[in-house]
């Protein structure tokens, strides 16, 4: 799945088993990813439609 880092302002891809869907405060889907790059941990989040959370849990 593809995030977007902020904080390098460029688009990230991640592996299926380095990210996990969750549900937020208001019911919506989306996937948490904390990935190491260039020796620096990044924390990435992306809000998810119900069809692409359904096909990643």
């Amino acid at each position: 799945m593809e995030f977007y880092n902020v904080k390098l302002k460029k688009k990230v891809n991640v592996d299926e088993k380095d990210f996990e869907v969750v549900t937020m405060k208001n019911g919506r889907p989306a996937a948490k990813a904390e990935v190491t790059i260039d020796g620096e941990t990044h924390k990435m989040f992306k809000i998810l439609s119900k069809a692409d959370a359904e096909k990643y849990a």
